[in-house]
């Protein structure tokens, strides 16, 4: 039976609701519940207990008198066990054919896990000895293959000038290329001379243009981005995409080199040659591409602060993009809009305050004046806008806080 003690906050002032509630929720041992009881719908505190893993947080009542928060500590224990049956599945990938049961295992699994937890999971893996090429082309794959529209529902969306945002928009070009590719290889098949080839040969030149055009952007990503990760202990999924990254270089340089010297071929060897670059790059390519939008990138947005943005952004900048990388957004003239909660009741504070947010386009600051340090609206921002705002305090008490918070 879990032990459950309860927290009654009602009426009291903010510093002396702080006073009782966080000491308390901290001296909550594994298995115990705290229940919390304010008078109005306490939202900011929700995502702030909502942020630390080992809690769990559920409403027990809603209004309209009082509100009442259940929080009970979990144990650690459940964590682990997920780690250990990580290790037990990866032992059956290594298999030469992947069983059902594995497959179905690895679906449970990975419906639990998020981009960043499984980027986790696979550099403690392979810190244990598992090769690169094993977690590459058996969990990755796994994962894709089984969470592949979920991983697309999930996907974090960011705007115009935002490095993931480029990099994005540079892959959707890639993949319009190695579709290009995939036709032209189809229809190479039926073709026994370069004359019957027609305008396929003078278009293959360009889709092997354009795929080598796209090297700034791999050193983008291996100059700039992925240290910046590494910085923040996320080593291995990276590691992978470079490892990657030298295949894909060796095939487009020899796709690129045969098609504008087709002459120095037969045509039946220039043929075998472009239908084995051409369907390696079609399919290992563009499942690269996939893993890093729903995956890599992924990982860098929850893990990477906006002033690692900032800097990612000016390296980048100093790399330079590729032939076909789309223009950054122009932003309007930024606006700053003022919102004084001192007078407003606190229960009225968080729905207006993010009607406010709401309609702030990239480079506007809303700037708050509140009675209270809004710790928990920080928290707030970083579960919901991770990587999409910028706060600044401009003034911290005693009486007040001025926080200036910007949308980027």
């Amino acid at each position: 039976m879990n032990a459950v003690k309860t927290i009654d906050v009602k009426g009291l002032p903010h510093a002396q609701r702080e006073e009782m509630i966080f000491p308390g929720i901290e001296a909550l041992k594994p298995g115990e519940t705290a229940r919390l009881v304010v008078e109005f719908n306490p939202v900011p505190l929700v995502f702030l207990l909502k942020a630390e893993k080992e809690l769990e947080v559920a409403y027990e009542k809603e209004g309209p008198d009082e509100w009442i928060l259940r929080v009970t500590k979990q144990a650690k224990k459940k964590e682990e066990d997920k780690k250990a049956q990580f290790r037990e599945l990866l032992a059956e990938l290594g298999e030469p054919q992947l069983s059902d049961a594995a497959k179905e295992k690895a679906r449970t699994l990975l419906q639990e896990v998020d981009a960043k937890t499984l980027g986790i999971l696979e550099q403690e893996l392979i810190r244990e000895g598992v090769p690169h090429e094993t977690i590459r082309k058996s969990l990755c794959d796994i994962h894709l293959e089984v969470m592949r529209d979920s991983l697309v529902a999930q996907r974090k969306e960011v705007s115009a000038p935002h490095p993931v945002h480029t990099f994005m928009q540079e892959h959707e070009h890639i993949v319009a290329s190695l579709k290009d590719l995939d036709a032209l290889v189809k229809r190479l098949q039926s073709k026994n001379s370069y004359g019957a080839m027609g305008e396929d040969l003078e278009k293959l030149k360009d889709i092997a243009h354009h795929l080598v055009e796209a090297e700034s952007h791999h050193r983008r990503e291996e100059e700039v981005l992925f240290p910046e990760m590494e910085k923040h202990d996320i080593t291995e999924p990276p590691e992978i995409m470079r490892l990657d990254h030298i295949e894909f270089r060796k095939r487009k340089q020899a796709l690129y080199q045969i098609a504008h010297n087709s002459t120095d071929y037969a045509f039946p060897e220039f043929k075998a040659r472009v239908t084995e670059y051409g369907l390696y790059l079609t399919k290992e390519l563009e499942s690269h591409i996939f893993k890093e939008d729903n995956i890599l990138y992924q990982i860098a947005l929850q893990v990477l602060t906006p002033e690692d943005w900032a800097k990612v952004k000016e390296e980048c900048d100093k790399v330079g993009y590729c032939c076909f990388t789309p223009e950054d957004y122009k932003m309007e003239e930024a606006k700053m809009v003022e919102l004084d909660l001192r007078q407003i009741m606190p229960f009225e504070r968080h729905e207006l305050i993010f009607q406010k947010w709401d309609a702030l386009k990239p480079g506007d600051t809303l700037k708050i004046i509140n009675d209270h340090d809004p710790k928990p609206l920080r928290y707030q921002f970083e579960v919901e806008y991770k990587g999409q705002y910028e706060w600044q305090y401009d003034q911290q008490g005693p009486k007040d806080w001025i926080v200036s918070i910007k949308r980027v």
